[in-house]
């Protein structure tokens, strides 16, 4: 894809994972007397809303923590169609319907993740399995983790802000 996150390494990918609950969390909040399900779901000056991007980071990671658990096994399984539009950041997902949902069930995600990335081995990062459009490795997988989820936090962050 060639962007910054190419060059990120298992411990940099590990921790990106690791700070995405608390950096969401930092996202999805505005201070009193405001309050952030006011505007969750409005559209910002993109046309897109913090509730469809949060979404979209939950259908699309949850699709590439999958593509990662199964990429780690020792005989990694075939990855779908739908692995090839999350490394893209092309997908969407259901809106959460608050804030609030869309932090607990990132938060869940993100660390559940983060524990799986802790438990490989170091062999495990160079495992490959294919996809439609060829062959993918396991630290690919991770790099599109970080991609999808920093892309979509700053929109976030770019969305909220416009409402302060």
């Amino acid at each position: 894809m060639g962007d910054r996150y190419d060059s990120l390494q298992p411990p940099n990918l590990t921790a990106s994972v690791a700070s995405m609950p608390r950096r969401w969390k930092d996202a999805l909040h505005l201070p009193p007397p405001k309050n952030i399900d006011d505007v969750f779901t409005t559209a910002g000056p993109d046309g897109i809303s913090a509730a469809e991007d949060a979404g979209a980071v939950l259908a699309q990671v949850a699709v590439l923590a999958d593509a990662i658990r199964t990429t780690s096994y020792n005989q990694p399984e075939a990855l779908g169609a739908e692995v090839v539009s999350a490394l893209r950041n092309a997908g969407s997902g259901p809106w959460p319907s608050t804030a609030g949902a869309a932090l607990e069930n990132l938060t869940s995600m993100f660390e559940n993740l983060s524990g799986r990335l802790g438990d490989l081995r170091p062999a495990d990062w160079n495992k490959s399995a294919s996809t439609p459009e060829g062959s993918i490795t396991l630290i690919e997988l991770v790099r599109a983790v970080a991609r999808v989820s920093a892309d979509r936090l700053a929109r976030v962050e770019r969305t909220v802000n416009s409402f302060r």
